[in-house]
Protein backbone atom coordinates (compact mmCIF):
# COMPACT_ATOMS: atom_id res chain seq x y z
CA UNK A 1 0.00 0.00 0.00
CA UNK A 2 1.08 3.55 -0.72
CA UNK A 3 2.21 5.73 2.04
CA UNK A 4 0.14 8.68 0.78
CA UNK A 5 -2.77 6.29 1.00
CA UNK A 6 -2.04 5.34 4.69
CA UNK A 7 -1.47 9.16 5.51
CA UNK A 8 -5.33 10.27 5.42
CA UNK A 9 -6.74 7.50 7.42
CA UNK A 10 -3.99 7.75 9.90
CA UNK A 11 -4.46 11.28 9.74
CA UNK A 12 -8.06 10.71 10.35
CA UNK A 13 -7.98 8.51 13.16
CA UNK A 14 -5.71 11.02 14.99
CA UNK A 15 -7.45 14.29 14.29
CA UNK A 16 -10.94 12.04 16.12
CA UNK A 17 -9.03 10.90 18.57
CA UNK A 18 -8.26 14.72 19.30
CA UNK A 19 -12.24 15.64 19.37
CA UNK A 20 -12.68 12.69 21.75
CA UNK A 21 -9.82 14.24 23.94
CA UNK A 22 -11.88 17.47 23.30
CA UNK A 23 -15.55 15.71 24.66
CA UNK A 24 -13.98 13.59 27.30
CA UNK A 25 -11.98 17.06 28.85
CA UNK A 26 -14.85 19.10 28.35
CA UNK A 27 -17.37 16.27 30.27
CA UNK A 28 -14.86 16.78 33.20
CA UNK A 29 -14.58 20.75 33.17
CA UNK A 30 -17.67 21.43 32.47
CA UNK A 31 -19.51 19.41 35.07
CA UNK A 32 -16.74 19.55 37.78
CA UNK A 33 -16.73 23.25 38.44
CA UNK A 34 -17.72 24.33 41.44
CA UNK A 35 -21.15 26.56 41.15
CA UNK A 36 -19.79 28.81 44.03
CA UNK A 37 -16.52 30.25 41.35
CA UNK A 38 -19.19 30.52 38.55
CA UNK A 39 -21.64 32.44 40.86
CA UNK A 40 -18.58 34.79 41.61
CA UNK A 41 -17.42 34.79 38.44
CA UNK A 42 -21.15 35.76 37.23
CA UNK A 43 -21.21 38.47 39.78
CA UNK A 44 -18.18 40.18 38.42
CA UNK A 45 -19.67 40.08 34.44
CA UNK A 46 -17.49 37.34 33.34
CA UNK A 47 -19.44 36.34 29.87
CA UNK A 48 -18.33 33.00 29.92
CA UNK A 49 -19.47 32.12 33.28
CA UNK A 50 -22.94 33.10 31.90
CA UNK A 51 -22.94 31.48 29.51
CA UNK A 52 -21.54 28.25 31.57
CA UNK A 53 -24.67 28.89 33.77
CA UNK A 54 -27.24 28.90 31.18
CA UNK A 55 -25.27 25.48 29.84
CA UNK A 56 -25.50 24.00 32.88
CA UNK A 57 -29.15 25.14 33.70
CA UNK A 58 -30.03 21.94 31.34
CA UNK A 59 -27.80 19.58 32.24
CA UNK A 60 -29.44 16.59 30.27
CA UNK A 61 -28.83 18.09 27.23
CA UNK A 62 -25.39 19.10 27.59
CA UNK A 63 -24.48 15.73 28.85
CA UNK A 64 -26.27 14.27 26.01
CA UNK A 65 -24.74 16.22 23.08
CA UNK A 66 -20.82 15.41 24.96
CA UNK A 67 -22.06 11.61 24.95
CA UNK A 68 -23.36 11.69 21.77
CA UNK A 69 -20.36 13.16 20.30
CA UNK A 70 -17.52 11.65 22.16
CA UNK A 71 -19.36 7.98 21.28
CA UNK A 72 -19.24 8.92 17.45
CA UNK A 73 -15.50 9.97 17.00
CA UNK A 74 -14.38 7.14 19.27
CA UNK A 75 -16.88 4.48 17.02
CA UNK A 76 -15.68 6.69 13.66
CA UNK A 77 -11.93 6.26 14.55
CA UNK A 78 -12.17 2.76 15.73
CA UNK A 79 -13.70 1.77 12.48
CA UNK A 80 -11.10 3.45 10.20
CA UNK A 81 -8.31 2.07 12.31
CA UNK A 82 -9.77 -1.47 11.94
CA UNK A 83 -10.28 -0.90 8.42
CA UNK A 84 -6.66 0.18 8.01
CA UNK A 85 -5.54 -2.42 9.54
CA UNK A 86 -7.51 -5.06 8.03
CA UNK A 87 -6.06 -3.77 4.70
CA UNK A 88 -2.52 -4.06 6.19
CA UNK A 89 -1.80 -7.14 8.13
CA UNK A 90 -5.37 -9.03 6.82
CA UNK A 91 -7.63 -10.85 9.50
CA UNK A 92 -5.24 -10.37 12.34
CA UNK A 93 -5.48 -6.23 11.75
CA UNK A 94 -8.64 -6.94 13.22
CA UNK A 95 -6.81 -7.84 16.91
CA UNK A 96 -3.76 -4.85 16.49
CA UNK A 97 -6.45 -2.34 15.81
CA UNK A 98 -8.76 -2.99 18.53
CA UNK A 99 -5.29 -3.08 20.97
CA UNK A 100 -4.06 -0.22 19.48
CA UNK A 101 -7.06 2.01 19.77
CA UNK A 102 -8.26 0.78 23.25
CA UNK A 103 -4.41 2.44 24.54
CA UNK A 104 -4.73 5.60 22.36
CA UNK A 105 -8.14 5.83 23.18
CA UNK A 106 -7.63 5.27 26.95
CA UNK A 107 -4.62 7.19 28.05
CA UNK A 108 -5.25 10.19 25.16
CA UNK A 109 -8.78 10.35 24.85
CA UNK A 110 -9.58 9.69 28.44
CA UNK A 111 -7.32 9.61 31.22
CA UNK A 112 -4.91 12.59 29.99
CA UNK A 113 -8.08 15.02 29.06
CA UNK A 114 -10.05 14.24 32.06
CA UNK A 115 -7.27 14.43 34.40
CA UNK A 116 -6.20 17.85 33.11
CA UNK A 117 -9.73 19.27 33.68
CA UNK A 118 -9.90 18.05 36.93
CA UNK A 119 -6.72 19.68 37.53
CA UNK A 120 -7.95 22.94 35.71
CA UNK A 121 -11.87 22.56 35.98
CA UNK A 122 -12.56 26.02 35.71
CA UNK A 123 -10.13 27.13 33.29
CA UNK A 124 -11.58 24.54 31.03
CA UNK A 125 -14.97 25.02 31.19
CA UNK A 126 -14.44 28.63 30.90
CA UNK A 127 -12.78 28.18 27.35
CA UNK A 128 -15.11 25.57 26.25
CA UNK A 129 -18.63 26.88 27.04
CA UNK A 130 -18.93 29.06 24.12
CA UNK A 131 -18.07 25.82 21.83
CA UNK A 132 -20.77 24.11 23.56
CA UNK A 133 -23.39 26.23 22.63
CA UNK A 134 -22.67 26.12 19.08
CA UNK A 135 -22.55 22.35 19.42
CA UNK A 136 -25.63 21.92 21.46
CA UNK A 137 -27.75 23.42 18.99
CA UNK A 138 -26.06 21.19 16.47
CA UNK A 139 -26.68 18.11 18.00
CA UNK A 140 -30.25 19.12 19.74
CA UNK A 141 -32.63 16.88 17.66
CA UNK A 142 -30.73 13.49 18.21
CA UNK A 143 -30.17 14.47 21.98
CA UNK A 144 -33.77 14.84 22.50
CA UNK A 145 -34.92 11.77 20.49
CA UNK A 146 -32.10 10.20 22.70
CA UNK A 147 -33.49 11.40 26.00
CA UNK A 148 -36.64 9.63 24.84
CA UNK A 149 -35.79 6.57 24.43
CA UNK A 150 -33.95 6.68 27.54
CA UNK A 151 -36.88 8.13 29.50
CA UNK A 152 -39.10 5.18 27.99
CA UNK A 153 -37.01 2.53 29.19
CA UNK A 154 -36.62 4.18 32.69
CA UNK A 155 -40.41 4.55 33.23
CA UNK A 156 -41.01 0.88 32.16
CA UNK A 157 -38.20 -0.10 34.39
CA UNK A 158 -38.79 2.35 37.57
CA UNK A 159 -41.23 3.72 39.55
CA UNK A 160 -41.04 7.01 40.83
CA UNK A 161 -37.69 9.47 40.04
CA UNK A 162 -35.66 9.71 43.46
CA UNK A 163 -35.69 12.94 45.29
CA UNK A 164 -32.67 15.36 45.14
CA UNK A 165 -30.66 15.91 48.18
CA UNK A 166 -31.46 19.29 49.98
CA UNK A 167 -29.07 22.01 49.66
CA UNK A 168 -28.20 21.66 53.35
CA UNK A 169 -27.37 18.11 53.04
CA UNK A 170 -25.14 18.50 49.55
CA UNK A 171 -23.23 21.45 51.54
CA UNK A 172 -22.55 19.37 54.37
CA UNK A 173 -21.50 16.78 52.83
CA UNK A 174 -19.07 19.12 50.42
CA UNK A 175 -17.72 20.28 53.96
CA UNK A 176 -16.70 16.24 55.16
CA UNK A 177 -15.14 15.69 51.73
CA UNK A 178 -13.22 18.75 51.57
CA UNK A 179 -11.69 18.58 55.70
CA UNK A 180 -11.03 14.89 54.62
CA UNK A 181 -9.07 15.74 51.49
CA UNK A 182 -7.44 18.10 53.56
CA UNK A 183 -8.83 21.45 52.60
CA UNK A 184 -10.78 22.57 55.54
CA UNK A 185 -9.01 22.03 58.77
CA UNK A 186 -11.10 20.90 61.78
CA UNK A 187 -11.78 23.94 63.54
CA UNK A 188 -12.61 25.23 60.26
CA UNK A 189 -15.25 22.24 59.74
CA UNK A 190 -17.28 22.67 63.39
CA UNK A 191 -17.56 26.44 62.60
CA UNK A 192 -19.34 25.38 58.83
CA UNK A 193 -21.38 22.13 60.45
CA UNK A 194 -22.21 24.75 63.21
CA UNK A 195 -23.94 27.36 60.77
CA UNK A 196 -25.70 24.43 59.29
CA UNK A 197 -26.61 22.90 62.56
CA UNK A 198 -28.61 25.94 63.76
CA UNK A 199 -31.84 24.94 62.15
CA UNK A 200 -31.61 21.30 63.15
CA UNK A 201 -30.78 21.80 67.00
CA UNK A 202 -33.31 22.49 69.63
CA UNK A 203 -32.71 25.35 72.32
CA UNK A 204 -33.79 22.24 74.86
CA UNK A 205 -29.62 20.76 73.52
CA UNK A 206 -27.90 24.04 74.59
CA UNK A 207 -29.93 25.33 77.04
CA UNK A 208 -28.78 26.39 80.66
CA UNK A 209 -30.82 23.72 83.24
CA UNK A 210 -32.73 25.67 85.53
CA UNK A 211 -30.84 23.82 88.21
CA UNK A 212 -27.70 25.32 86.75
CA UNK A 213 -29.10 28.82 86.73
CA UNK A 214 -27.51 31.79 88.56
CA UNK A 215 -30.58 33.31 90.48
CA UNK A 216 -31.29 35.25 93.76
CA UNK A 217 -34.68 36.34 95.46
CA UNK A 218 -36.34 39.76 94.77
CA UNK A 219 -37.67 39.17 98.33
CA UNK A 220 -34.02 39.44 99.61
CA UNK A 221 -32.50 42.89 100.48
CA UNK A 222 -31.31 45.24 98.00
CA UNK A 223 -27.93 44.94 99.38
CA UNK A 224 -28.04 41.23 99.07
CA UNK A 225 -29.09 41.40 95.58
CA UNK A 226 -26.07 44.06 94.79
CA UNK A 227 -23.29 42.00 96.34
CA UNK A 228 -25.04 38.89 94.49
CA UNK A 229 -24.77 40.31 91.23
CA UNK A 230 -21.17 41.96 91.98
CA UNK A 231 -20.21 38.38 93.05
CA UNK A 232 -21.23 37.04 89.83
CA UNK A 233 -19.64 35.88 86.29
CA UNK A 234 -22.98 36.96 84.71
CA UNK A 235 -24.37 40.44 83.68
CA UNK A 236 -27.65 39.36 83.49
CA UNK A 237 -29.27 37.91 86.62
CA UNK A 238 -33.14 36.47 86.61
CA UNK A 239 -35.20 37.48 90.10
CA UNK A 240 -37.36 35.43 91.89
CA UNK A 241 -40.07 35.11 93.75
CA UNK A 242 -41.75 32.50 96.39
CA UNK A 243 -39.85 29.57 94.37
CA UNK A 244 -37.03 29.92 92.10
CA UNK A 245 -39.45 28.48 89.34
CA UNK A 246 -41.06 31.89 89.53
CA UNK A 247 -39.07 34.31 87.96
CA UNK A 248 -41.06 37.93 88.03
CA UNK A 249 -37.93 39.85 86.59
CA UNK A 250 -34.25 40.21 84.85
CA UNK A 251 -31.25 42.35 86.79
CA UNK A 252 -28.71 43.42 84.42
CA UNK A 253 -25.41 44.68 86.16
CA UNK A 254 -25.04 47.58 84.17
CA UNK A 255 -28.65 49.31 85.16
CA UNK A 256 -28.11 47.48 88.79
CA UNK A 257 -25.19 49.37 89.42
CA UNK A 258 -25.91 52.71 87.40
CA UNK A 259 -29.04 52.72 90.18
CA UNK A 260 -27.32 52.51 93.11
CA UNK A 261 -24.88 54.79 92.48
CA UNK A 262 -27.70 57.38 91.35
CA UNK A 263 -29.55 56.47 94.43
CA UNK A 264 -29.08 59.22 96.87
CA UNK A 265 -30.85 57.13 100.29
CA UNK A 266 -30.34 54.27 102.05
CA UNK A 267 -29.34 51.19 99.70
CA UNK A 268 -32.27 48.71 100.30
CA UNK A 269 -34.71 51.48 100.14
CA UNK A 270 -34.16 51.12 96.12
CA UNK A 271 -36.97 50.08 94.44
CA UNK A 272 -35.50 46.53 92.09
CA UNK A 273 -38.99 46.32 90.39
CA UNK A 274 -38.80 49.77 88.11
CA UNK A 275 -34.99 48.84 87.06
CA UNK A 276 -35.48 44.96 86.33
CA UNK A 277 -37.00 44.07 82.85
CA UNK A 278 -39.79 41.82 82.23
CA UNK A 279 -38.70 37.86 81.64
CA UNK A 280 -39.10 36.82 77.93
CA UNK A 281 -40.10 33.12 77.86
CA UNK A 282 -39.38 31.00 74.59
CA UNK A 283 -40.39 27.23 73.89
CA UNK A 284 -37.26 24.83 74.30
CA UNK A 285 -38.68 23.21 70.96
CA UNK A 286 -37.38 26.40 69.36
CA UNK A 287 -34.21 25.76 66.68
CA UNK A 288 -31.08 27.75 67.24
CA UNK A 289 -31.89 29.15 63.62
CA UNK A 290 -35.40 30.80 64.98
CA UNK A 291 -34.04 32.01 68.21
CA UNK A 292 -31.07 33.77 66.99
CA UNK A 293 -33.28 35.44 64.59
CA UNK A 294 -35.84 36.28 67.45
CA UNK A 295 -32.45 37.55 69.76
CA UNK A 296 -32.19 40.16 67.07
CA UNK A 297 -35.93 40.88 66.01
CA UNK A 298 -36.59 41.61 70.18
CA UNK A 299 -32.82 43.12 70.67
CA UNK A 300 -32.43 41.06 73.48
CA UNK A 301 -29.31 38.37 74.44
CA UNK A 302 -31.09 36.55 77.10
CA UNK A 303 -34.40 34.32 77.29
CA UNK A 304 -36.14 31.67 79.56
CA UNK A 305 -37.05 28.31 77.94
CA UNK A 306 -40.39 26.83 79.21
CA UNK A 307 -41.32 23.16 78.50
CA UNK A 308 -44.40 22.10 76.26
CA UNK A 309 -46.27 22.47 79.80
CA UNK A 310 -45.16 26.27 80.65
CA UNK A 311 -42.74 24.98 83.41
CA UNK A 312 -39.35 26.63 83.45
CA UNK A 313 -36.89 24.58 82.24
CA UNK A 314 -33.77 26.69 81.74
CA UNK A 315 -32.09 29.90 79.55
CA UNK A 316 -30.26 30.71 76.79
CA UNK A 317 -28.34 33.34 75.75
CA UNK A 318 -27.14 34.73 72.25
CA UNK A 319 -23.30 33.54 73.49
CA UNK A 320 -24.82 30.08 73.87
CA UNK A 321 -25.91 29.93 70.54
CA UNK A 322 -22.74 32.02 69.28
CA UNK A 323 -20.93 29.46 71.14
CA UNK A 324 -22.10 26.39 68.87
CA UNK A 325 -21.21 28.13 65.80
CA UNK A 326 -17.34 29.30 67.12
CA UNK A 327 -16.92 27.03 70.03
CA UNK A 328 -16.45 28.14 73.57
CA UNK A 329 -16.15 32.08 74.34
CA UNK A 330 -14.40 33.22 77.70
CA UNK A 331 -13.60 36.67 79.08
CA UNK A 332 -11.90 37.76 81.84
CA UNK A 333 -14.77 37.70 84.34
CA UNK A 334 -15.45 33.93 83.50
CA UNK A 335 -15.19 31.61 85.98
CA UNK A 336 -12.64 28.60 85.46
CA UNK A 337 -14.70 25.82 84.15
CA UNK A 338 -14.61 22.60 86.52
CA UNK A 339 -16.53 20.75 83.68
CA UNK A 340 -13.59 18.57 82.39
CA UNK A 341 -13.63 15.22 80.54
CA UNK A 342 -10.81 13.21 82.33
CA UNK A 343 -8.84 10.27 79.82
CA UNK A 344 -8.31 7.21 82.12
CA UNK A 345 -5.71 4.99 81.37
CA UNK A 346 -7.80 2.02 80.27
CA UNK A 347 -9.25 4.14 77.62
CA UNK A 348 -12.12 5.24 79.63
CA UNK A 349 -13.21 8.80 80.25
CA UNK A 350 -14.92 9.87 83.23
CA UNK A 351 -16.85 12.60 82.43
CA UNK A 352 -19.67 15.26 83.92
CA UNK A 353 -23.02 14.12 84.18
CA UNK A 354 -24.88 17.24 82.49
CA UNK A 355 -22.04 17.50 79.62
CA UNK A 356 -24.56 17.37 76.70
CA UNK A 357 -24.33 14.89 74.04
CA UNK A 358 -23.66 17.68 71.37
CA UNK A 359 -20.29 18.40 73.42
CA UNK A 360 -19.14 14.86 73.53
CA UNK A 361 -20.12 14.76 69.72
CA UNK A 362 -18.15 17.55 69.07
CA UNK A 363 -14.98 17.08 71.46
CA UNK A 364 -13.82 12.77 71.07
CA UNK A 365 -16.80 12.32 68.25
CA UNK A 366 -19.40 10.11 70.00
CA UNK A 367 -22.13 9.61 68.36
CA UNK A 368 -25.29 7.70 70.78
CA UNK A 369 -28.04 5.59 69.48
CA UNK A 370 -31.09 8.42 71.69
CA UNK A 371 -32.79 11.20 70.50
CA UNK A 372 -34.39 12.01 72.95
CA UNK A 373 -31.96 12.82 75.96
CA UNK A 374 -29.72 16.02 75.87
CA UNK A 375 -26.84 15.08 78.60
CA UNK A 376 -25.04 12.32 79.29
CA UNK A 377 -27.02 11.44 82.40
CA UNK A 378 -30.52 12.17 81.02
CA UNK A 379 -28.86 9.37 78.78
CA UNK A 380 -27.99 6.73 81.32
CA UNK A 381 -31.23 6.93 83.01
CA UNK A 382 -33.20 6.64 79.88
CA UNK A 383 -31.36 3.73 79.75
CA UNK A 384 -32.31 2.17 83.45
CA UNK A 385 -35.42 3.64 83.55
CA UNK A 386 -34.68 4.74 87.03
CA UNK A 387 -32.05 6.87 89.04
CA UNK A 388 -28.83 4.22 88.71
CA UNK A 389 -27.00 3.87 92.20
CA UNK A 390 -23.01 4.65 92.38
CA UNK A 391 -21.42 2.00 90.85
CA UNK A 392 -23.89 0.47 88.19
CA UNK A 393 -22.83 0.06 84.39
CA UNK A 394 -25.02 -0.19 81.57
CA UNK A 395 -24.38 -0.80 78.16
CA UNK A 396 -25.76 0.98 74.89
CA UNK A 397 -24.74 -0.40 71.75
CA UNK A 398 -21.13 0.80 71.12
CA UNK A 399 -20.80 2.12 74.34
CA UNK A 400 -20.22 1.30 78.38
CA UNK A 401 -21.39 3.39 81.23
CA UNK A 402 -20.54 3.20 84.88
CA UNK A 403 -22.08 5.67 87.43
CA UNK A 404 -19.19 7.51 89.59
CA UNK A 405 -21.04 9.84 91.70
CA UNK A 406 -24.67 11.05 92.45
CA UNK A 407 -25.86 13.94 94.02
CA UNK A 408 -29.71 13.34 95.36
CA UNK A 409 -31.16 12.72 92.33
CA UNK A 410 -28.31 13.75 90.06
CA UNK A 411 -25.37 11.93 87.88
CA UNK A 412 -22.89 13.62 88.78
CA UNK A 413 -19.70 11.77 87.21
CA UNK A 414 -20.21 8.99 84.62
CA UNK A 415 -17.17 6.79 83.03
CA UNK A 416 -17.68 5.88 79.49
CA UNK A 417 -16.02 3.69 77.79
CA UNK A 418 -16.06 3.43 73.51
CA UNK A 419 -15.99 -0.25 73.47
CA UNK A 420 -16.30 -0.38 69.48
CA UNK A 421 -12.37 1.04 69.50
CA UNK A 422 -11.54 -1.26 72.19
CA UNK A 423 -12.44 -3.93 69.62
CA UNK A 424 -10.37 -2.61 67.15
CA UNK A 425 -7.54 -1.82 69.30
CA UNK A 426 -7.12 -4.73 70.81
CA UNK A 427 -7.14 -6.79 67.20
CA UNK A 428 -4.49 -4.53 66.48
CA UNK A 429 -2.25 -5.42 69.00
CA UNK A 430 -3.37 -9.16 68.29
CA UNK A 431 -2.06 -8.36 65.11
CA UNK A 432 1.29 -6.98 66.19
CA UNK A 433 2.01 -9.03 68.64
CA UNK A 434 0.43 -12.21 67.43
CA UNK A 435 0.16 -15.51 70.00
CA UNK A 436 3.15 -17.80 70.04
CA UNK A 437 2.33 -21.31 68.18
CA UNK A 438 2.40 -24.77 70.16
Amino acid sequence: MEEGSLLVPLLTVLGLIMLSAFFSGSETGLTGVAKAKIYKLKMEGDRRAIILSKLREDKERLIGAILLGNNVVNIAASAIATALAIKLFGENGVVYATAAMTVLVLVFAEVLPKTYAVRHAEQVALTVAPMFVFITKILAPFTMAVHKVVNLVLNALTTAPQDDMRGVEVLRGAIEMYHEEGGVEEDDKNMLSGIIDLDAVDIEQIMIHRSDMSTTSIDDPVSKIVAFVANSSHTRIPLWQGSPDNIVGIIHAKDLFKATQNHAGYLDDLNIKAIMKEPWYVPETNTLKNQLQAFRQHKRHFALVVDESGGLSGLVTLEDILEEVVGDIEDEHDLSDTRSINKNKGGSYEVDGDSTLRDLKKELGWVFPDEKATTLAGLVMNQAQCIPDEGDIFEIKDFMFQVVKKNGTQLTRIKVRETISTAEELDEKSAENPAPEG
